[in-house]
């Protein structure tokens, strides 16, 4: 009956998502997923300067506009090329997930960085981040700029991991969608 409670507590959990694989992709992806570890690489062409899409993915006052669902997001600590950005996720006003990521630029290389420092939730079922990173890079093309996401995850085993990266999959295909839409509109 205990692993019953958890399955419909899961179920309850998830977010609803809406069916992004079914249509057209605009964009070239790849997810790999590996025991506790998962990974999620995408690419698409935008018609922007680098610079001006650098900007719009770095700048902390803008990341609410291409983050999914963020109940709040908190800037902290910074330097001239860094800081840190507290997001704290809430669902169904029982699941709450807190999360804080260290974001680099690196001008020359048009990188921008992401590593997880810290992160907790509120319900003991669902799977712990040991650690996650990643990058958004922007390359000049013909045609505008090649903009590259990655990022990579891995996970403490547990009952619901299966699950859990199931749901970041299809998490990460409808983050993308939203952050294409909002690149391109972005350096009109």
């Amino acid at each position: 009956m205990k692993n019953f409670n958890k399955i419909i507590l899961a179920a309850l959990l998830c977010p609803p998502i809406l069916s992004y694989e079914n249509q057209k992709q605009e964009f070239d992806f790849e997810f790999v997923q590996k025991e506790n570890y998962y990974s999620f690489r995408a690419s698409f062409v935008v018609n922007a300067a680098p610079d001006c899409l650098i900007h719009l993915v770095y700048n902390a006052e803008n990341i609410g506009k291409y983050s999914l669902g963020a109940k709040s997001i908190m800037l902290g600590q910074h330097g001239e090329d860094w800081y840190l950005v507290t997001f704290t996720y809430q669902r169904f006003l029982v699941f709450q997930h807190r999360s804080t990521w260290l974001r680099t630029l690196d001008r020359r290389e048009r990188k921008i960085t992401f590593k997880l420092i810290s992160n907790s939730n509120n319900i003991n079922i669902i799977p712990e981040m040991l650690s996650s990173n990643g990058y958004y890079q922007f390359k000049h093309e013909k045609e505008g700029s090649l903009v590259e996401y990655f990022q990579e995850c891995r996970l403490l085993p547990g009952f619901l991991k299966t699950t859990y990266i199931n749901m970041a999959k299809k998490e990460a295909i409808k983050f993308l969608h939203v952050f294409k839409v909002y690149l391109e509109n972005g350096c009109d």
